[in-house]
């Protein structure tokens, strides 16, 4: 996945149970889901911002957003979801060139695919700094190689033909769908990967719940998208304009609802 980056796992309050979760699974507890250890970590971080409503990073105890009905989600990624999405339409249409002035980045017409990709994220991350811009822009960065699948061309040409040819066949909900389950991946193992390397020195089992982590956050993912995609949220957006905001904030609150559901004990 994305970001290499990690924190010291936070301490006490709902931290104590997140803690209680991957230990049980790590011993092998089947009671223990890595869907459950995701909803406590959000719940315990007090939802998907780096920042959590007292300003600090990563420290949230479980406050804002979920229960309250308050989302913690930030402007950065409401901006990122939406500048990809208008990102991607573009470039469905008019070709790579258009997309990328679209962004104001014209510049990058010709260069290699690395650098195009790199500019990109630079670009859509740039309201914010620190880690909480480290781990936006890296998202950001591998939904683009993934959507591209490259396959050791890194030219400006097999770029375009390849996220043209992804656009056509997933759609802006596809490019939506990988950006978040990185992003969403990476908050959460971010803050829980120091932890996990204290409960056990067994590279197969960090591997292991790694990936089993990831693909719970991949599902919770693909199924808030196609929630709205069937409901006909992403037909004919303008993704640069207000509606598209207001769309993409929307989606990512929905996410982190249904993220900390499990962990408050189910919908209300």
């Amino acid at each position: 996945m994305g970001t290499s980056k990690s924190m010291p796992t936070p301490t006490g309050g709902k931290w104590t149970g997140v803690k209680g979760d991957i230990s049980s699974y790590l011993s092998g507890d089947g009671n223990v889901t890595p869907q459950q250890i995701v909803s406590s970590t959000i719940d315990a971080a007090g939802g998907l911002s780096l920042r959590s409503p007292g300003g600090s990073v990563g420290s949230g105890s479980g406050g804002g957003g979920g229960a309250s009905g308050r989302s913690t989600v930030s402007k950065s990624v409401t901006q990122a979801v939406s500048g990809l999405a208008g990102f991607g339409t573009v470039l469905g249409t008019g070709g790579l060139a258009e997309a990328l002035n679209s962004l104001g980045i014209e510049d990058l017409r010709g260069k290699p695919a690395g650098e195009v990709i790199s500019r990109i994220a630079d670009h859509l991350s740039k309201t914010v700094n620190g880690l909480e811009q480290d781990v936006l822009r890296s998202a950001i960065q591998q939904a683009i190689y993934n959507a591209a699948e490259l396959a050791g061309d890194p030219t400006y040409e097999n770029l375009e033909a390849s996220l043209q040819t992804f656009i056509q066949s997933e759609g802006i909900e596809g490019l939506i769908e990988l950006f978040l389950t990185e992003y969403v991946f990476d908050r959460i193992w971010m803050l829980i990967e120091d932890y996990v390397n204290k409960r056990t020195d067994s590279q197969t089992d960090i591997s292991n719940m790694e990936a089993a982590v990831e693909q719970a956050c991949r599902s919770n993912v693909q199924e808030e998208v196609e929630r709205h995609k069937t409901s006909g949220h992403f037909n004919n957006m303008d993704w640069f304009g207000s509606d598209g905001l207001r769309v993409a904030h929307t989606v990512i609150a929905d996410l982190e609802q249904r993220l900390r559901e499990s962990a408050q004990g189910g919908a209300e």
